[in-house]
């Protein structure tokens, strides 16, 4: 049987307990969330979260939404991250402010005055903190892998115009050719490829901005595979640019690399661009394999996009980093 978790509007919460894993609002949610923990490193010590309203303490997990009074405490060299609500920044809890009591929201003055990175920061946390009030669950834990093919990258969704990239799952052994098919008719058209990336080239015809295109890959032995694809107008593909942008120049600086990367992510999904999402947190497990929330925001994603079989390896990636912390 699968675990059920509560999907989430920007990107869903979830504790990791030992080898369980616990989604959604604590059981004694009453107010609004005051932070979210962004990044764990337990080294040779542990962290845990003491709620509020509740007794008694459990283990930390990635992005587990706290509460104003919540209480996170560290020990040895393990170290939390949290990300405040309220364009606050981060903590960091480590051993010298262990434990760390959660500050109630509220804005100042001078954090009203803060740069439009700053606002950004605070769109991404809600994207991250705000829990669907639908009552969707996903069933996670079945992977039920299609055929391959499998395409990853785009998928059904728009793409900004410099991220173009063609990813599918498949066998190493086989050859693919790939088919990019506008309203028209055959756009671009490569064969025999070994690889399973491909950017589309520069050379190549233009891809227009709203068009709406289908990408084929196939193999032999193997049924065809298709999905669509969008192209970000110009003007919309700059703004969100300039955003990312201005989100690293201005809150930046009070993040860690992890964090940052949590948030542009959230901002990228939360505007729905899924795809760039996903390549973000792919070049950032490239730095940090074994930083389980990139894994947790990764499954989400490939939830989202229609990938249950992804989605739950990505799941069970982070419950065996949270796991094999645990024993330590």
């Amino acid at each position: 049987m699968g675990v059920k978790v509560n999907v989430v509007a920007g990107l869903f919460m979830m504790d990791v307990v030992g080898a369980e894993v616990i989604a959604g609002p604590s059981t004694a949610q009453a107010t609004e969330p005051a932070g979210v923990i962004t990044e764990i490193d337990l080294r040779e010590g542990q962290a845990e979260v003491k709620r509020a309203s509740l007794p008694g303490w459990r283990p930390a997990g990635p992005l587990l939404t706290l509460e104003a009074g919540d209480t996170v405490r560290t020990s040895r060299d393990a170290t939390v991250v949290i990300l405040l609500a309220g364009r606050r920044g981060t903590v960091k809890v480590a051993a010298a402010n262990s434990p760390f009591e959660v500050p109630a929201l509220g804005l100042t003055a001078d954090q009203n005055k803060l740069a439009r990175g700053w606002i950004l920061l605070e769109e991404s946390v809600k994207a991250l903190l705000k829990v669907s009030n639908d009552g969707t669950q996903a069933t996670l834990g079945t992977r039920g892998h299609a055929s391959p093919p499998v395409i990853v990258t785009p998928r059904n969704g728009s793409v900004l115009p410099d991220s173009v990239v063609f990813q599918w799952v498949g066998r190493w052994t086989s050859r693919y050719t790939i088919r990019v098919i506008g309203p028209s008719g055959l756009v671009f058209e490569r064969k025999d490829l070994a690889e399973m990336t491909f950017t589309y080239p520069p050379e190549a015809a233009p891809l227009t901005a709203g068009v709406h295109y289908r990408l084929r890959v196939t193999t032999e032995g193997e049924s065809p595979q298709e999905v669509w694809f969008e192209v970000v107008d110009p003007v919309r593909a700059e703004t969100i640019r300039r955003d990312l942008a201005e989100l690293a120049a201005d809150a930046g600086p009070m993040l860690s690399p992890n964090t940052l990367v949590v948030v542009q992510t959230a901002y990228l999904a939360n505007h729905g661009l899924l795809v760039d999402s996903r390549l973000r947190l792919m070049l950032a497990l490239q730095r940090d394999p074994n930083e389980a929330t990139f894994h947790v925001l990764l499954g989400d994603i490939y939830e989202r996009l229609g990938l249950p079989g992804q989605a739950a390896e990505s799941f069970d990636h982070a419950r065996f980093l949270a796991k094999r912390r645990a024993q330590r």
